[in-house]
């Protein structure tokens, strides 16, 4: 076949495909029409005589045929990016659609400052995302480029780095009856707790239950709320206590008449990092992307310890 003879288009459609198995998903990636990337799709299998994408449950996933494919892909869409875009430098290349996914709080501290950043890449589309009640390499799987949170046990497919970790605080309301600027330990059991969920399986009193060891037991939690913005509002109508980390304590401050207080007891900081699915190592514009976010978050939050 003659290099002329070859669509381009269809190139970054396989690319697309192939990364994020779902014809919506790379639809919306390549910036076109479902039903131009569904046209696109049939191309291919005619070419390859191979489905590339076949069901597994509800999901597509990558055939034989197709994962031998995807690092001569990669290569191949990378390599028109250094041509047609920068000169072979960062920049988004031939992605003109990124998402990440995170809970609010941490995305009003980081979306808009990530859409300025973008601003400069003009044509570039973002999308938010909220963490839902999944692993974190499902959420990859399910086309989030990066996740921003805190993250335990992640399996040998996820990559990650390290942001910055942040110790504990409490929140209570502005003119709490209870709480001056510290609260004793015996004041801290005796108050209800809210705790944010913001996945049903989610467990943020983990922590303070091992450091409270014993005492435990007598923490009694009162309300679970899914949303930073909602626990905001429902602190500062209400005496319940919410143990969260201070920096983001601090935001949530900003947002609604509460104070934050020093926590009375010890729990180990916690680590906040960014991820993302080890397939992209290699994928110049996705590099670029989680190196302007990591920047975004760097820049925000470099004074944390």
């Amino acid at each position: 076949m003659k290099l002329s003879a070859i669509d381009t288009n269809l190139l970054l459609a396989l690319h697309a495909l192939l990364q994020e198995t779902s014809v919506t998903r790379a639809a919306k990636r390549v910036g076109v029409g479902q039903p131009a990337m569904s046209h696109a799709l049939a191309r291919l299998r005619d070419h390859f005589g191979d489905p590339l994408l076949v069901p597994k449950g509800r999901q597509l996933v990558l055939s034989p045929v197709a994962q031998a494919l995807l690092p001569s892909v990669e290569r191949a869409a990378t390599a028109i990016a250094d041509v047609f875009v920068g000169g072979g430098g960062p920049g988004p290349g031939s992605r003109r659609s990124y998402v990440v996914a995170c809970v609010d709080l941490f995305g009003a501290s980081v979306v808009p400052r990530l859409v300025k950043a973008m601003g400069e890449e003009r044509g570039l589309t973002l999308e938010v995302r909220s963490i839902p009640a999944r692993s974190s390499e499902q959420i990859l799987e399910d086309g989030a480029d990066v996740v921003l949170g805190s993250f335990e046990d992640l399996p040998p497919t996820v990559s990650q780095r390290h942001l910055f970790s942040d110790a504990f605080a409490c929140v209570v309301r502005a003119e709490h009856p209870r709480v001056d600027r510290a609260m004793s330990l015996k004041t801290y059991l005796e108050l209800r707790h809210l705790e944010v969920l913001p996945a049903p399986l989610a467990r943020p009193g983990l922590r303070i239950e091992r450091a409270l060891g014993a005492k435990a037991a007598q923490r009694r939690v009162a309300v679970r709320v899914p949303y930073f913005g909602l626990a905001a509002q429902v602190l500062a109508q209400s005496d319940l206590v919410l143990t969260m980390t201070a920096t983001f304590a601090r935001a949530l401050a900003e947002s609604a008449p509460l104070k934050v207080v020093p926590a009375p007891l010890k729990i180990p900081a916690q680590r906040f990092s960014l991820i993302w699915h080890r397939k992209h190592e290699s994928d110049r514009p996705h590099a670029w992307f989680r190196e302007l976010v990591a920047k975004v978050c760097e820049e925000k939050f470099g004074e944390v310890g």
